[in-house]
């Protein structure tokens, strides 16, 4: 079974998602495994805990729930990776997660991805760019608030301005591959969003 990536911002709405989950894949609550951060994150100890789990104590179809994968270490991360290969037609993994960026590659590539209340979050991301990239939120933001945000902004705003899109990309490659500034990118990104917004509303009139 192919694992899935849960992003989710509500902690409230995690035990519904995940009773839903289980639910829609046929998966009795006795038949799953949820795996908490200690300390908010998750350890190398709870991941090979997890390993003799599934395969010494359950049998038959197994979910298995990992909460705050995205604040666990690299070393986590692909120690999780052996997890993965293993009876991958009994297990179902599902990563309940803020930031999906925070994943390694070669986990985000065997997974897919589930966005909780995604029409909510939609709306609002749309409505209020101001918001996400205002300077006064920028002030404290550090490399990883920077990139969430603007990957928070491209997932959820539905961009069709191309040129917009590939400026929001490049900011991110920006700060991700040369270690420019994040509050001055993100800083940068408001003003472009807002003269982009004056252009459209004057071409329209």
């Amino acid at each position: 079974m192919i694992p899935q990536i849960l992003t989710i911002i509500d902690e409230t709405a995690i035990e519904t998602c995940i009773s839903q989950f289980a639910h829609q894949n046929e998966i009795i609550p006795a038949q799953t495994i949820i795996v908490r951060p200690e300390k908010e994150e998750i350890t190398v100890e709870h991941i090979h805990l997890l390993r003799k789990d599934i395969q010494f104590s359950f049998k038959g179809k197994v979910l298995v729930v990992i909460l705050a994968l995205d604040n666990s270490s690299i070393e986590v991360q692909n120690s999780l990776l052996k997890c993965l290969e293993e009876d991958s037609e009994r297990i179902q993994f599902l990563f309940v997660v803020h930031n999906p960026t925070r994943l390694l590659p070669t986990i985000l590539s065997r997974c897919s991805v589930v966005h909780h209340d995604l029409s909510t979050r939609v709306e609002k991301s749309i409505a209020s760019y101001e918001d996400i990239f205002s300077f006064q939120n920028n002030s404290d933001s550090t490399k990883e608030d920077a990139v969430s945000k603007i990957d928070s902004y491209i997932e959820y705003s539905k961009l069709k301005d191309h040129r917009v899109l590939r400026t929001m990309l490049n900011i991110r490659k920006l700060i991700i591959d040369n270690n420019v500034n994040p509050i001055l990118a993100l800083d940068h990104i408001l003003i472009f969003l807002s003269k982009t917004s004056t252009m459209k509303v004057s071409n329209e009139k």
